[in-house]
C-alpha cells in the first residue's frame, strides 16, 4: 500500500495531465503576433472608461484558455528538471520515464536525451508533482521541452491568473499603490488575452521576457500582486469590440509616445498625452556617458566602419512627440541614417533608457541626457503610480493612459 501522500501526489498529477492533454490538443497558431504592433481595431463607437463605467460580458471565443503556454527566456544544451515524481511523455503520448527526484535533459541535434542515457525525439511533455522545477526554479506543474536549433526550449503551461499575478510581481515595484498594480494586473491580462488568440508560434503563446512580458516562474509572488489580481479577476480592456493594446512601460518622463511614432500604426486609445505623474521615477531625468571604444561598437554594428577615433554621433529627426527618430553616424568618410530604435537597440535598452534624448559630443565621447524608461506607449507605471497615490482608482488610471476602451469581465 502506498503512502497517503503518495496517493494524493497522484490525484494531483492526474488532474494535472487531464488539463495537459486538453491544452496542448487545442492549441493552434492563428497567426503570428508582431513585437509591439497593436491589432487593428473596428466596431461599434468607443465608450469611455469612468469610474463608474460599466462592465460589459465577455464575449465568447474558443481561444480564450485556462492556461497559457510561456516560452522561458533560456535556452541551453541542457536543463535539469525536478519535482517529487516527474513522468514523461513522447510526442505521440506514450510514458516513456516516471523518475523520483532529477533528471538531466540535453539535446543532441534535434533530438532530447534523459540522463544521458535514453534518445527520444524532439519534444517532450514532463509533468511534477507537486511541483516541477527548472533549474531550481518553481515553474508548477507542466512543461513541454522542445529540441530547436541545437538548443532545449522550456515551455511552460500556467494557469492565466497565475501568470498574471507572477507577471506584475517582476513587471511592477512592491512598494506601488494597490490601484496602480490592479491596473497593472487588467493590462498584464489583456495582453494574455491577445497571445492565447495570436500566439507567436505553434508551440508558444508568448515570451517569458521583455519581448512580451517578464515571466520567470511562480516562486516569491507576494500577496499584495496575488491580491490585485484576484481582485482583478477576469477584467480585460475592450476597444470597440475587440481586445485593447495593451502595452506599457516604465516612466515616459513627462509625455507618452504615440502607436504611430513607435511602431507605424495610429491607434486612437494608444496617442501622445502629458503625464507628469511618474516625477517620482529614478528614470524620470538620466544620463549616460558613452566612451570611444563604446561608440565603435555601436557604429560597427550599425555597419559603419570605425577604425580610427574620428566618429561622429548625432541626431537626425526628431517626431511629433520629441523623441528621436533618425540618428546620423559617420566615420571613416562613410555615414549612414538609421532608425532610433535600432540605434537604442545597439547601445543598449539599460544605457539609453528611451529615444527622448539629447546626444552631444564631450571629447571623444558623448553625453546622452533622456527622460523616460521604455517605449513610451500606454500605460506610463510611474504615472499610474502617482496617480494612484493621488486618490485615483485603477478604472480612472486605465481610462487615461487608453482612452476610449473598456473593462470587460470574462471567465479566461
Amino acid at each position: 500500500m502506498f503512502p497517503a501522500r503518495w496517493g494524493a501526489t497522484r490525484v494531483a498529477l492526474l488532474f494535472f495531465l487531464c488539463g495537459f492533454a486538453v491544452l496542448l490538443a487545442s492549441c493552434t497558431v492563428s497567426s503570428h503576433r508582431k513585437v509591439g504592433k497593436p491589432p487593428t481595431v473596428s466596431g461599434k463607437p468607443p465608450v469611455d472608461v469612468s469610474g463608474k463605467a460599466p462592465v460589459v460580458p465577455f464575449p465568447s471565443d474558443p481561444a480564450a484558455s485556462r492556461f497559457l503556454r510561456v516560452l522561458f527566456d533560456q535556452k541551453a544544451e541542457e536543463m535539469t528538471l525536478s519535482a517529487e515524481t516527474l513522468r514523461v511523455w513522447d510526442a505521440d503520448g506514450r510514458l516513456v520515464a516516471e523518475i523520483s527526484g532529477s533528471a538531466a535533459f540535453s539535446c543532441i541535434a534535434d533530438r532530447i536525451r534523459i540522463d544521458g542515457t535514453r534518445l527520444l525525439g524532439g519534444s517532450v511533455d514532463v509533468a511534477g508533482a507537486p511541483d516541477l522545477m527548472i533549474d531550481k526554479r518553481r515553474v508548477g506543474g507542466r512543461v513541454r521541452l522542445l529540441a530547436r536549433n541545437g538548443q532545449l526550449l522550456a515551455v511552460a503551461v500556467v494557469p492565466l491568473e497565475t501568470y498574471v499575478a507572477a507577471v506584475i510581481s517582476r513587471e511592477t515595484p512592491r512598494l506601488f499603490h494597490p490601484e496602480a498594480l490592479k491596473a497593472q494586473a487588467i493590462a498584464s491580462r489583456t495582453y494574455a488575452y491577445v497571445a492565447l488568440r495570436k500566439p507567436r508560434d505553434s508551440a508558444y503563446d508568448l515570451v517569458g521576457s521583455v519581448e512580451d512580458q517578464v515571466f520567470e516562474g511562480v516562486d516569491d509572488v507576494s500577496p499584495l500582486f496575488s491580491n490585485a489580481t484576484l481582485e482583478t479577476s477576469g477584467l480585460v480592456l475592450m476597444y470597440r469590440g475587440e481586445l485593447a493594446q495593451t502595452v506599457y512601460h516604465s516612466t515616459c518622463g513627462g509625455r507618452t509616445e504615440s502607436a504611430v511614432n513607435a511602431w507605424g500604426r495610429d491607434v486612437p486609445y494608444l496617442r501622445t498625452q502629458t503625464c507628469e505623474d511618474c516625477s517620482s521615477s529614478p528614470a524620470y531625468r538620466w544620463n549616460y556617458r558613452m566612451t570611444q571604444a563604446e561608440g565603435r561598437r555601436v557604429a560597427r554594428a550599425m555597419g559603419i566602419p570605425a577604425g580610427d577615433k574620428n566618429i561622429r554621433i548625432s541626431v537626425a529627426g526628431l517626431n511629433s512627440s520629441g523623441r528621436i527618430s533618425r540618428m546620423l553616424l559617420t566615420s571613416s568618410g562613410v555615414s549612414r541614417e538609421t532608425q532610433a530604435a535600432a540605434f537604442r537597440s545597439t547601445v543598449g535598452y539599460a544605457r539609453m533608457r528611451s529615444l527622448w534624448a539629447t546626444i552631444e559630443p564631450d571629447g571623444d565621447e558623448w553625453i546622452i541626457k533622456g527622460r523616460g524608461y521604455g517605449h513610451g506607449v500606454g500605460m506610463c507605471q510611474y504615472g499610474a503610480n502617482g496617480m494612484a497615490k493621488a486618490g485615483k482608482g485603477f478604472r480612472e488610471i486605465l481610462s487615461r493612459y487608453y482612452p476610449g476602451a473598456e473593462l470587460s469581465r470574462g471567465t479566461p
